[in-house]
């Protein structure tokens, strides 16, 4: 697993929206899995955050303005999350490798449901094919990309131990 890669909203770009106490940046941490939105409460004593989720991000949006961008996380069951403070170039940043993480997870979970309903499958229809024609519809998920090589293997030695 790779280190979060964090992020923190200039002074200025804040300053220029009025928010002008330099102890409260909008910091966005961002991991495999999550998205965390930190920011110091305006006591200064706790650190308020919200934590997303990739599965259950819907979008990222940029609305740029002459001086900065604000980022705006919609997901599902919340409300959006709008975070300003970034300059252009590092809000784009921030949203390119989000989808990375987002298409990757949406990616690996298709995958997943697939191989387990192949699995059902095969299990439910036995007596109807034979071990040979499983594995050779294992291998073209496996060629097509719907499989990674892990899960080839998990789903081949179900079959073979039928």
């Amino acid at each position: 697993m790779s280190e979060p890669v964090i992020f923190t909203s200039s002074y200025f770009l804040r300053g220029i929206k009025g928010d002008l106490h330099p102890f409260t940046p909008n910091v966005l941490v961002i991991d495999e899995e999550h998205i965390e939105f930190r920011r110091k409460n305006w006591h200064l004593i706790s650190e308020d955050s919200e934590t997303l989720h990739f599965k259950n991000i819907t979008g990222i949006t940029l609305d740029s303005h002459l001086m900065g961008t604000t980022i705006t996380i919609k997901s599902t069951g919340n409300d959006p999350i709008n975070v300003e403070g970034f300059w252009k170039k590092e809000a784009k940043e921030i949203k390119e490798l989000c989808a990375k993480h987002i298409e990757a997870h949406n990616k690996k979970n298709s995958s997943e449901a697939m191989a387990g309903s192949f699995a059902k499958a095969m299990e439910g229809n036995r007596g109807n094919y034979s071990v040979a024609d499983e594995l050779v519809k294992l291998r073209s998920l496996l060629d097509q990309g719907v499989l990674t090589q892990e899960e080839f293997d998990v789903q081949k030695q179900r079959i073979l131990q039928g």
